[in-house]
Parts: C-alpha cells; sequence; structure tokens
C-alpha cells in the first residue's frame, strides 16, 4: 500500500504569489502531515505516519508512506497548515456573529469594527467607549468597552490551533486494476506585500477612529 502526497501546482506544475518568485516546495504549506492507516490492518502500534515542521526542517516536494499489504487500506490524512501570517479559529458565537470562521488577527478586528460601525454601538460623546448590543454583552461578558481593550477582549475566543484538513481516502492495491492517482485542490494563503500593506493600513484607521 502506498501513500503520496505531493503538490502538483497549477496547470503549470507551479505554485507561485509572483512570477519572479521562486517555487515554494509543497511541505512549507504545512505544519504537520499525520497518515492513520486502518489499525485492524496494521495494529494500534504501526498505524500513525507522522511529520511535524521543526527548525532543522528540509523542505521537500512530496511525501511517500509504505505499508506490506494486499488489500485495500483505508486512510485518514491529517494536514494541518501552516498559516503566515497566523490564523485563528474564532470561537463560535462571534465566529457566528462576523460571519468568520478562521482568519488573521487584522481581519478580525476589522470585522468586528464594521460590525459595531453597522449597528452603531459607538458611543456618540466617548468615541472610544463601544457600548455592547445584547449579542455582544453574552460573548464578552460587558455592557462597555474600550476601543483599546478590545485585542485583550479578543485573545480568550481565539482558538488553536485552526482545524485540520481531513481527507479520507482508500488505497487501491488490486493489481489487476490500472494505477490510478486522486488529486484533491487545497486553498492556500502566500506572501502577498500588497495584502500586507492593505492589512496595516486598515488597522491604522481602525486605531484612529
Amino acid at each position: 500500500a502506498v501513500v503520496s502526497t505531493q503538490s502538483t501546482g497549477d496547470e503549470n506544475g507551479q505554485v507561485r504569489a509572483d512570477p519572479r518568485a521562486p517555487k515554494k516546495k509543497f511541505s512549507s504549506f504545512f505544519k504537520s502531515l499525520i497518515i492513520e492507516l486502518d489499525k485492524e490492518m496494521y495494529g494500534p502500534d504501526s498505524n500513525f505516519v507522522e511529520w511535524h515542521r521543526n527548525p532543522q526542517t528540509q523542505e521537500t516536494d512530496g511525501f511517500q508512506v509504505k505499508r506490506p499489504g494486499d488489500k485495500p487500506v483505508k486512510c485518514t490524512i491529517n494536514l494541518q497548515l501552516d498559516y503566515q501570517p497566523q490564523n485563528f479559529k474564532l470561537d463560535p458565537r462571534l465566529g457566528r456573529l462576523l460571519g468568520i470562521h478562521t482568519a488573521t488577527r487584522p481581519v478580525i478586528v476589522t470585522a468586528l469594527w464594521q460590525y459595531i460601525k453597522t449597528n452603531k454601538l459607538q458611543d456618540s460623546i466617548h468615541r472610544d467607549t463601544i457600548k455592547c448590543d445584547e449579542y455582544l454583552q453574552a460573548i464578552f461578558d460587558c455592557q462597555t468597552m474600550k476601543f483599546s481593550d478590545i485585542p485583550f477582549k479578543l485573545n480568550p475566543l481565539f482558538q488553536q490551533p485552526p482545524d485540520p484538513i481531513v481527507i479520507e481516502h482508500v488505497v487501491a492495491v488490486d493489481p489487476g486494476e490500472t494505477k490510478s492517482v486522486t488529486h484533491w485542490d487545497i486553498s492556500v494563503e502566500v506572501d502577498d506585500t500588497l495584502k500586507q500593506q492593505m492589512n496595516s493600513f486598515l488597522l491604522s484607521t481602525v486605531a484612529q477612529q
């Protein structure tokens, strides 16, 4: 049984944010890779294969796992993305309110500020004070809060790590069948200088309100 994970890139086999930028290797997008093979076939001590990023990691364009066997093998592939910049999974209550599941800190702060402005929750006299509506009161457990307190109020609502990508797969080993390859598309964020500048601008604008 062979499980192989690797990057195929776009139609030209490239994964790039900029045509002039060097190609990023497959492993550079992930923090960890865990493959769980059928425990009934390989036992509880040999059915896990794990790779975790560390400071000495040598990037690679793919992983291949081989195990002896002549029967189809069920496996679960767990991929933990290495978000750059860091992403956070939101507390479900705030996530539903803002329509965000996982995002960067600047995106979450900007979405919350947009919610405050849309619902006119900013005090008309003390502009740095936010009057929480019933939904924010339930989430932050307060009736009012200062804008400068928002980062501290948000910290307990950030859940880590974000959900992994989970792929259920069956490795076919019938020698009479033609070898087949299954592809999955995974969306990843790549370095974008303009996006970083826009995030800095948005945070600066929010801080000045």
